[in-house]
């Protein structure tokens, strides 16, 4: 018993350890105003597949002439990753959350932004000057209903559903089978306006 105990208590402590030992990826993500050639470091992110947190952060610096700015990143390969959005959400007044995507690797594929009034957002500890970052992993979608038997006809062919039938082809049925209408609501009409 006490050999069963030291077994799961080893393994624990090394699961933890591997969980702490991580590998922490780091990215730089740059603002790119549409009339400047290039883009320019936004901010540097230190992440792993539980936590990001915001290393260094520069206020871009963007035209007067421009409203929109790219946000992005870089792949290893080479080719760009990003989205566009308002220069007016770099405004002072403004709480900034950078949303990493990652894969079910732990691995970043895309950058998301957001913006808010500082009155409306959530603190959080892994904040620099206004901007914070948050992770997104990547969720499953929805999966299909499978072995669900399908009921075929003698012959083997699926039998046709009837169309459904109205409110008041339902009513005019039940009256003329077995005068009570709908509820008796028909029949009452009827039994009401014989009444006078």
């Amino acid at each position: 018993m006490r050999v069963n105990t030291v077994i799961s208590i080893l393994l624990t402590f090394l699961c933890s350890l591997s969980a702490a030992f991580e590998t922490e990826h780091t990215v730089d993500v740059l603002a790119w105003p549409l009339s400047a050639p290039k883009g320019a470091t936004l901010a540097k992110i230190t992440y792993n597949s539980t936590a990001a947190t915001v290393k260094s952060y520069t206020q871009p610096t963007i035209p007067s002439s421009d409203d929109t700015v790219r946000i992005g990143y870089y792949h290893p390969s080479g080719s760009w990753s990003g989205i566009a959005t308002a220069a007016s959400n770099f405004a002072p007044e403004k709480s900034k959350k950078l949303l990493l995507h990652l894969n079910s690797d732990g691995e970043l594929y895309h950058v998301g932004f957001r913006a808010s009034d500082y009155g409306s957002s959530i603190a959080t500890s892994n904040k620099m000057d206004g901007m914070s970052v948050e992770l997104v992993k990547v969720r499953p979608g929805p999966t299909p209903h499978l072995n669900k038997p399908v009921v075929v006809n003698a012959d083997g062919t699926v039998p046709s559903k009837e169309p459904e039938k109205s409110f008041l082809q339902k009513c005019v049925i039940g009256v003329r089978d077995n005068g009570e209408g709908c509820a008796n609501g028909v029949a009452g009409i009827g039994t009401l306006s014989r009444a006078f």
